[in-house]
């Protein structure tokens, strides 16, 4: 009799401890990840973004560089000194990039949305083409709508959305514009000397301009401003990783805009952080200062709980581990660095002041939860 119950309750435990398993396994938490996924980390110096900081109107690429999912993120400035564009307004919009625009400082008028009259395809032959803005549709833009910006404003213009951000500009003023490109139209820019260079071909002019064909006067897509008392408000006051939009894009992917807070401090090491299986990244330090762990690979690599908030808001799929073999980065306000999916990182490994990063998210799966 002591046999079969001691049986019995063996084989109770076992079935809880199965159970328990198997639920863990289906949020995928806890397998066995990766160490890492193919990708390399870019920083950008502050110096390098003034590099391109003017003196004349332009757009200008800081860097270019591979992400996931078959698909480029870029960092340009959009430069503007004080003008007024004439009316009826010229405008156009990409039909494949997705695009953030970030003010640095300036101030100035945007039309945004509506539809092109007289709509044709712009020439793919031009240094614009190949450097700035990939494939696209321009005409004279209707219905739109008038949106002032200033230091601290967010745009996001999806694909296929008509937009003129530099309609009036009052202020003398240079954009962050942050560039998601699905079918790696644009020339890569991975160097200083490269993005310097791709400045200098804009000045020499955009080459012969083909015919040009009808196209659609817009696409499906909404434009979202965002204010910088919007902004403002997710910094602090303790530590946080928090959504300021996240937005439908084309190509069915999402874009976000979140605040990354940090108070100061330090970590301890070895250091416990994560890499996203799925999600790239752009940050920009809008204030502060402090040091990043980046790239390398984990130790005891485990995939983050599927369900949890945090990757439902934040991270998107995700795995956990120990660093080992990364690189240790400086950082202050005007640094920029581009963190491809499955790059490990810890950006706050130590603060040395109260910071701010502005974290632009591609979200190429529609993993994290819209807002």
């Amino acid at each position: 009799m002591q046999n079969k119950l001691t049986w019995a309750a063996l084989t109770l435990l076992i079935g809880v401890s199965i159970s328990t398993t198997t639920r863990a396994q289906s949020r995928g938490q806890g397998r066995p990840a990766p160490a890492s996924m193919p990708g390399t980390f870019t920083f950008i110096p502050k110096a390098d973004l003034e590099a391109v900081m003017g003196p004349t109107r332009g757009d200008r690429p800081a860097r270019v560089v591979n992400v996931s999912s078959g698909a480029n993120l870029g960092a340009f400035i959009l430069h503007y000194p004080p003008a007024k564009s004439p009316m009826p307004p010229a405008s156009f919009y990409h039909s494949e990039i997705s695009e953030l625009y970030y003010v640095i400082r300036g101030e100035g008028t945007a039309l945004l949305g509506g539809e092109l009259e007289n709509p044709a395809w712009r020439p793919t032959n031009t240094t614009s083409f190949k450097q700035v803005s990939g494939p696209g549709v321009a005409g004279t833009l209707k219905n739109y709508k008038t949106q002032k910006w200033g230091p601290g404003d967010i745009i996001i213009v999806p694909a296929g959305v008509p937009h003129t951000i530099g309609f009036e500009v009052t202020v003398t003023n240079d954009i962050l514009r942050v560039v998601i490109d699905p079918k790696r139209d644009l020339n890569l820019v991975t160097t200083r000397e490269q993005s310097l260079a791709a400045a200098r071909a804009e000045e020499q002019g955009q080459g012969q301009a083909a015919p040009a064909k009808p196209g659609p006067p817009s696409m499906p897509g909404t434009f979202t401003f965002v204010p910088k008392g919007d902004v403002n408000a997710l910094m602090g006051p303790t530590r946080g990783d928090r959504p300021v939009r996240v937005v439908p894009v084309g190509n069915n992917a999402n874009l976000g805009a979140f605040i990354l807070h940090y108070e100061t401090m330090k970590n301890t090491l070895p250091v416990t952080s994560f890499y996203h299986s799925e999600i790239s990244e752009l940050y920009y330090v809008i204030r502060g200062s402090g040091t990043a762990l980046v790239g390398g690979e984990m130790e005891n690599p485990t995939w983050d709980d599927s369900k949890s908030d945090a990757i439902r808001q934040v991270r998107g799929p995700s795995v956990n581990g120990t660093m080992k073999n990364y690189k240790t980065v400086k950082w202050t306000a005007g640094d920029t660095f581009i963190v491809p999916a499955g790059v490990p990182h810890s950006m706050g490994f130590e603060v040395t002041e109260r910071s701010d990063m502005l974290r632009v998210v591609f979200d190429p799966r529609k993993n994290i939860q819209l807002k």
